[in-house]
C-alpha cells in the first residue's frame, strides 16, 4: 500500500492496538458466492481509523474504531474464494 499513514498505535507494553482477522461466509441464496469479511479489533482506548485492502490492490475499505471496539466489515464478495489476502494501515 502506498501513501502516508499514521504510525501504529501500541499499548504500554508494546502490543499493537489493532488486529485484523479474515473470515468468509457463504451467502444464503447461493452458497457458491462468498462474503469476504474482516474482523477489526482495537484493544486501546484511542479512536483509530484503519484502511483494509486486498493485498496489492487499491480495493479498500476504511474502518473507524472507537476505543476498545471490535467491528466486522465486508471487504468484498467472490465466487467460491474462501481464501483471500489483505493488508491494513492506520490512518491519520
Amino acid at each position: 500500500m502506498e501513501g502516508t499513514y499514521a504510525p501504529n498505535h501500541k499499548t504500554v507494553d508494546g502490543k499493537l492496538c489493532i488486529s485484523v482477522h479474515p473470515l468468509t461466509h457463504p451467502q444464503a441464496n447461493n452458497s457458491k458466492i462468498v462474503d469476504q469479511i474482516v474482523l477489526v479489533q482495537n484493544i486501546c482506548g484511542d479512536a483509530i481509523r484503519v484502511q483494509v485492502c486486498y493485498a496489492g490492490s487499491t480495493d479498500c475499505i476504511v474502518v473507524p474504531l472507537a476505543g476498545y471496539q471490535k467491528l466486522q466489515r465486508t471487504l468484498g464478495i467472490a465466487a467460491g474464494a474462501t481464501n483471500f489476502q489483505f493488508e491494513y494501515r492506520e490512518l491519520y
